[in-house]
């Protein structure tokens, strides 16, 4: 590939700011190309878009191409060199052959001048309802690029993507990398900043401003690299594209004003050239149009209509009479400089209407307006002095985890009625996330739970676990509460019954118990001499010990734990017992740490001794 070093130096060597807008209200289009240097198609196909392209407007028109790994062999280097970001603008459209191209997000059928054309056409003049200024600041081999994003009229799905793309103008191999036999790529796609894009809800008159930093690839050719910013959105639709050019933008501010219909009305604007182009000089004169014509609405500048000075702005105002409908009226105002370079921008002028925007700080849950349920931001129309309702579905569970509403932006109730005014309305729903700790037990027959266990927390919650009980009786046999064993991110794994635990993410706590046979155990066939109480073993212990003793003629026999208070806590052995050695497995999992004593008592022997229990 041929590399031009020494305006990679002259990049390092200087730190330059330089400033790059987008056109404004009027629609830079997005030309998306999928290709490949080993398909043979593509090669017959891409002079003709190269050939459009070439003789497009650049302040209309813009470009990207996406490298894929196939037909075979798949070894592109333009895909080679970023597989990820290539793969995820094919993912988006479900792209599975080539060459398949897009304009703003529709796909071109066909390949021909013509059918260009008529995309194209069916675009240019379709208002944007964004306005994308892009600034960037080049220090070396780092570029920072920001993006102030204008919403300047309503969408009704207002939930969109920012993508910061950056990619080659031109890349000439020496020879064909691929098996196709192109040399020469245009508008190579390099970088996306994030990979998925940045989400962002689009509110008519609200600003939004992104800003990414990264360094130049030492591969990249820096005199050709293209900074491109696009915003997408629903059902693909690319609302609008911004990169440098060579002249001046418009913005408008406010985006839209709201009067009551009826009676004689006005409403004031401003109309913003705020950055121009290195070289930019001439004098912007304005003119204002409704979209479509309206008795009774007119327009006027009232200081003029003529910006010389940058940047710099001047006021705009909408009159109407008192027998204009209700409705929504969107006013083009046009900016054109002295060498005929036209650009537009949008003031909204709502009579008796206001916009009604409501969305969730979470996709998950739902919310309902006038009955009619959304889990997306959405903006309506709605007519002044309307009622309307609006309701928070909570709590919402989706598996083992569950969303709970916490408020609204206004401060009302999950329920409440709205009467429509000129004011803003502006509703957002809050919910906190909740995650299950699932208590299970093992074995998973015996009748056991978990406290706290199958309930939801809040994320960053504390839960407090443990077995219930620690010790049951169960088919002939003492189960005891052994340890716990955690799975999944900060759970627990131990033996304490009573552990705390942060909840982050969803837990399984399983209670692990062990069986003791009931009653007690002969170990030794041999007749002792003696009757004899030994140290339990092991002592201290946590929560079982082996108690042992010898039975020297046959007696009625008792076992018997007391607290160090001297009270009685458990009866262990009270029967008649044959001679013989036996033991009794003690399982304390239910007491509290201590000192114990154990005493056995016979007709003719008694014996105490001391054991602690260490938890």
């Amino acid at each position: 590939m041929e590399k031009k070093l020494q305006s990679l130096i002259a990049v390092i060597l200087f730190a330059v700011t330089l400033t790059n807008v987008s056109v404004a209200g009027d629609r830079n289009i997005l030309l998306e190309r999928f290709t490949s240097s080993t398909c043979g198609p593509c090669a017959i196909a891409n002079p003709s878009l190269d050939a459009f392209l070439t003789a497009s407007d650049p302040n209309k028109l813009s470009s990207i191409s996406y490298h894929m790994n196939w037909p075979a062999p798949g070894d592109d280097p333009m895909y080679l060199a970023n597989p990820v970001d290539n793969t995820t603008r094919r993912t988006q459209y479900g792209v599975n052959s080539i060459p398949y191209w897009f304009m703003d997000g529709t796909y071109i059928n066909g390949t021909s001048q013509s059918v260009l054309q008529s995309a194209y056409n069916s675009r240019t003049d379709v208002l944007s309802p964004i306005t994308i200024v892009v600034t960037e600041t080049v220090n070396g081999n780092n570029i920072t690029v920001k993006a102030d994003i204008y919403c300047e009229f309503g969408i009704p799905n207002p939930s969109a993507v920012v993508h910061f793309s950056v990619g080659e103008k031109l890349i000439t191999y020496a020879s064909p990398p691929g098996t196709n036999q192109e040399r020469i790529f245009k508008n190579v796609f390099r970088k996306l900043f994030p990979s998925t894009g940045t989400p962002v809800t689009l509110l008519p008159g609200k600003k939004i401003s992104i800003e990414y930093n990264y360094t130049l690839d030492p591969s990249w050719q820096p005199d050709q690299i293209e900074n491109i910013v696009f915003v997408q959105g629903f059902a693909n639709e690319i609302y609008n594209t911004g990169k440098k050019t060579l002249d001046f933008n418009l913005t408008s501010a406010p985006a839209y004003k709201v009067v009551n219909q009826g009676q004689s009305q006005s409403a004031d604007y401003k109309v913003r050239i705020p950055v121009i182009a290195s070289g930019f000089n001439s004098a912007v004169t304005f003119t204002a149009a409704l979209e479509t014509p309206v008795a009774g609405i007119t327009t006027e500048f009232p200081n003029g209509n003529v910006l010389s000075s940058f940047p710099d702005s001047l006021n705009f105002r909408v009159n109407s009479a008192s027998s204009v409908p209700a409705g929504i009226y969107k006013v083009i105002i046009t900016g054109t400089s002295a060498g005929g370079k036209v650009h537009k921008t949008i003031v909204n002028y709502l009579v008796g209407k206001n916009y009604a925007l409501f969305g969730m700080n979470r996709t998950q849950p739902t919310y309902k307006v006038d009955n009619v349920s959304y889990n997306t931001s959405k903006l309506f129309t709605w007519d002044i002095g309307s009622t309307h309702s609006v309701e928070a579905v909570t709590p919402v569970t989706i598996g083992n985890t569950r969303y709970e509403f916490v408020n609204w932006s206004n401060g009302g109730p999950a329920s409440q009625s709205i009467v429509v005014g000129t004011q803003d309305i502006n509703m957002f729903a809050t919910y906190k996330i909740q995650y299950k700790l699932l208590g299970l037990v093992s074995p998973a027959e015996i009748p056991a739970t978990v406290n706290g266990g199958n309930v939801f927390y809040d994320s960053a919650g504390i839960a407090s676990i443990s077995p219930n009980p620690l010790q049951l009786l169960y088919n002939g046999k003492i189960y005891y509460f052994q340890r716990w064993e955690g799975s999944g991110t900060g759970s627990y794994t131990g033996s304490n019954p009573n552990p705390s635990i942060a909840i982050n993410n969803i837990l399984v706590e399983k209670a692990i118990y062990d069986t003791l046979d009931v009653g007690i155990s002969n170990y030794n066939s041999s007749i002792p001499s003696k009757f004899e109480l030994y140290q339990n073993y092991p002592n201290p212990f946590n929560p079982q010990t082996n108690i042992r003793f010898d039975i020297a003629k046959s007696s009625f026999t008792t076992l018997k734990v007391y607290n160090a208070l001297g009270s009685e806590v458990a009866l262990l052995v009270n029967e008649n017992l044959s001679p013989g050695s036996y033991q009794y497995f003690f399982n304390a999992g239910n007491f509290p740490s201590g000192i114990y004593y154990y005493k056995i008592s016979t007709d003719s022997y008694n014996q105490i001794k001391k054991m602690i229990l260490l938890k």
